[in-house]
């Protein structure tokens, strides 16, 4: 009586009980199946027919296989017992005191066979497929800090540190958010192995199947052969417009150009450049963009990911440290000595040799830092992403990467924060206060898909705010400020005449409010002859924290004298950060 009607059942309940089970033996023919048993009645059931039952003996054989080392028997079992699931366990039935605690114990059978698979799925090597799979558990479960836990662990055996650490954030902001609580030792544990590389976390790459094209994406068939495609020109053939800026439903939004230009280079035969270098500021997408040409470019033998992003207060790169990062993603694990640049090229070269990969070079600060990763790579085609043009190298096809179009840009947000297109006006504005950059827009659609009480026009109004627009564009790991920040701190290492000047007028620039700057205006803020002020302004522009201004805005202005291409905007995000380093 209790499972039906909690403490206080009807004075007909025990009547009402025989009617439901003589209409339930009429209408499922049950009848000698469906019995009195005294307090109550007995269903028999036949072996096979009670899912419950099922999917609790598949999880122990699942997590029993898991527990000997048997992963590929473990999805056996485990994959089939999972898709005994149709939405929540007893959907339709009220939850009575006596029925909870039933139900959450067969929802938590459920989560348990999702980590199982999740660690059958990196016991086997398959972290593509486990990162796919584990986005969708987290999505589900967002507080299960187990799940997270395995894809941030498949995040970076992807290689893909900077994702694995993303993910990390967006764990702890969750656990904060619903439960009020810091993340446990074991996740807090791992996050801290994974910004030191711990070699115990097993950083290797399994070899892959080239994964199936999205739509829109068509491989031309034939021979083998060449450095790209599978047809013997290494040619990849699109079929339809595509993107490398997601929503958060996964679809790509805006890149269909870039991303056409990497690929038709990726796929030149002899004669063609063996690097692609992408350029373009601080959160503009660069590697996402990086990230979906290898994914759809045809390298049999895979795609070596080198994260050489460096922690705040490090000094200038390493090109060793480059070498190491692209030998431990390249081969065998050593033998943990250190050895020394030359050998480590050695091994390079040697893991590299005959292989058709694609070594993708993510987040490079200067030529310096790579060109001893190209030498060891030279029978391989490479992927640069770097805000600096990497003008001094060889044999480069550049990819400029500006931010996006305002409809694009929109529909980027839009699709993260789950608004409609009712709302396009208001989405507009953010877009306009986050300057058209995919990591605002990512970080404005995360804040808005998790504070639903937030309307478009709202967060629109906060953003307004300069004093505070900033801090509301950093969400976990995710931050504005710490991505114009990198590139600061490159040029603060600097050492030359023109770096100073630079540093100089970057403060004098965001302490005057100046967001149009040439080298009249430059050489009066800092003191000094024209000379100086283009050297400075330039070497502002190639950090990327001043863009050139077009020829059509340069009509606009109103300028003292003749106008000169050497004339400068910097970006209402930048102007913010150059106005906190002035203040100090």
């Amino acid at each position: 009586m209790t499972a039906v009607w909690d403490e206080d059942p009807p004075r007909s309940a025990v009547a009402n009980v025989r009617t439901y089970v003589n209409r339930l033996r009429d209408a499922l023919g049950l009848s000698g199946r469906l019995t009195a048993r005294p307090p109550g009645y007995l269903l028999t059931v036949d072996q096979g027919e009670l899912d419950v039952v099922e999917f609790a003996e598949a999880l122990r054989r699942g997590r029993e296989a898991v527990a000997d080392g048997r992963p590929e028997e473990a999805l056996g079992h485990l994959s089939p017992a999972l898709a005994l699931w149709r939405g929540a366990p007893a959907e339709d039935v009220p939850r009575t005191r006596a029925l909870t605690p039933r139900l959450d114990a067969l929802s938590e059978q459920r989560c348990l066979a999702l980590e199982t698979v999740a660690e059958a799925r990196l016991m086997l090597g398959e972290h593509e497929e486990a990162v796919a799979e584990l986005r969708d558990m987290t999505a589900a479960h967002p507080t299960r800090e187990r799940l997270w836990g395995r894809l941030m662990l498949a995040l970076y055996r992807t290689g893909d540190v900077a994702a694995a650490l993303t993910a990390y954030g967006r764990a702890r902001e969750l656990l904060a958010d619903e439960l009020g609580v810091e993340p446990g030792p074991e996740l807090a544990t791992l996050h801290l192995a994974i910004l030191n590389r711990d070699p115990a976390l097993g950083f290797t790459r399994a070899a892959r199947r080239p994964p199936p094209p999205p739509a829109g994406v068509t491989r031309v068939a034939g021979g083998t052969g060449g450095s790209g495609g599978a047809n013997g020109t290494g040619r990849v053939t699109l079929t339809a417009a595509l993107t490398a800026t997601r929503t958060g439903a996964g679809r790509l939004v805006g890149r269909d150009r870039e991303l056409q230009k990497i690929l038709s280079a990726l796929g030149e035969v002899a004669g063609g450049p063996r690097v692609v270098a992408l350029d373009g500021p601080a959160g503009v997408g660069k590697s996402a963009l990086a990230r979906e040409a290898a994914r759809i470019a045809d390298f049999p033998d895979g795609v070596i990911h080198v994260d050489l992003r460096e922690p705040p207060g490090l000094g200038p790169p390493d090109p060793y440290d480059a070498v190491r990062r692209a030998l431990a993603a390249a081969g065998p694990p050593g033998d943990g000595a250190d050895p020394g640049m030359e050998r480590a090229t050695g091994r390079l070269r040697a893991a590299l040799a005959g292989r058709r990969v694609l070594v993708l070079l993510d987040n490079a600060v200067d030529e310096r830092q790579v060109r001893p990763v190209l030498e060891a790579s030279a029978g391989c085609r490479v992927l640069i992403t770097s805000r600096v043009v990497p003008a001094a190298l060889d044999d480069v096809a550049h990819v400029a990467v500006a931010p996006l179009g305002d409809e694009d840009a929109a529909e980027l947000l839009l699709g993260l924060c789950d608004r409609g297109r009712g709302d396009i006006r208001q989405a507009k504005r953010v877009v306009r206060f986050c300057d058209n950059l995919p990591l605002a827009l990512m970080i404005a659609g995360k804040r808005l898909a998790v504070r639903r009480e937030w309307t478009l026009g709202a967060f629109a109004d906060m953003l307004a705010d300069e004093d505070q627009r900033l801090d509301l564009l950093t969400c976990g790991d995710l931050s504005v400020r710490a991505a114009i920040g990198a590139d600061y701190r490159v040029l603060s290492r600097g050492e030359s005449a023109a770096d100073a000047h630079a540093l100089e007028l970057f403060r004098l620039m965001g302490a005057r409010g100046t967001a149009d700057c040439g080298p009249g205006t430059a050489a009066r803020l800092l003191g000094c002859d024209p000379r100086s002020a283009s050297a400075a302004l330039g070497r502002l522009a190639d950090l990327r924290l001043l863009e050139p201004l077009t020829l059509s805005r340069l009509a606009t202005l109103c300028l003292v004298g003749p106008l000169t291409v050497d004339h400068y905007r910097m970006s209402g995000l930048t102007r913010l950060y150059a106005r906190e380093i002035a203040r100090g």
